[in-house]
C-alpha cells in the first residue's frame, strides 16, 4: 500500500454526536463522503489508464477511531514477484506513479537508480506525475463543495429535529 493519499479528515465530534443521536444522519454523511471519495478514485483510475496501464489499483480506506476520522484514497501497492518486472503490475505502477515526482528521501545509493526509473517512466509514458493529486487537483472545489453542503444539510436537519 502507498502512503501517498488523499483524506477527507476531522468532523470527530460531529459524528460522534450523530452516532449517539441521530445515526440515520451519520449515515446519510458518511455516504456523502464515499460518493466523492469514489469520484476522486475513478479520476485517478481513468488518468492512470490513460498510460495504457489496466487493472483496477486504487482504494477507498475508511478510519474511524475515537481520535479522528478519515476517508482515504489511496495507490494499492501491490508486490511483485522475484524475477518479475515491476512495469507489468498495475498496483506497482500505481505506486510508483504517486512518488515518481523526485528522489526526495531516497538513500545516497539509490538517487541515481530513482533518477534513471523516473527518466524511464517519463520516457515511456511522458511525465505521468502524481494521479491521484491530478484527480484531487481537479475535483476538490466541488468535492469540498458537496462535503460542506452536506455537513450543514446534516446540521439542519439535526437542529430541526431538536426543535
Amino acid at each position: 500500500m502507498a502512503a501517498g493519499a488523499v483524506n477527507v479528515a476531522g468532523l470527530t465530534e460531529t459524528r460522534a454526536l450523530l452516532k449517539q443521536f441521530e445515526p440515520d444522519l451519520l449515515k446519510r454523511l458518511n455516504t456523502r463522503l464515499t460518493v466523492v471519495a469514489s469520484d476522486l478514485k475513478s479520476g485517478a483510475q481513468a488518468n492512470l489508464g490513460k498510460t495504457g496501464v489496466s487493472g483496477a489499483v486504487y482504494r477507498i480506506k475508511t478510519r474511524a477511531r475515537p481520535a479522528g476520522f478519515s476517508k482515504s484514497v489511496l495507490a494499492e501497492g501491490g508486490s511483485v514477484a522475484p524475477r518479475a518486472k515491476w512495469s507489468t503490475q498495475p498496483g506497482a505502477l500505481a505506486a510508483i506513479f504517486e512518488f515518481a515526482d523526485g528522489v526526495r528521501d531516497a538513500r545516497p545509493q539509490n538517487v541515481q537508480r530513482t533518477k534513471s526509473m523516473i527518466a524511464t517512466l517519463n520516457a515511456r509514458y511522458g511525465a505521468p506525475g502524481r494521479f491521484l493529486w491530478a484527480a484531487w487537483d481537479a475535483r476538490k472545489v466541488a468535492a469540498l463543495a458537496s462535503i460542506d453542503a452536506e455537513i450543514k444539510a446534516v446540521e439542519a436537519e439535526y437542529t430541526a429535529r431538536l426543535r
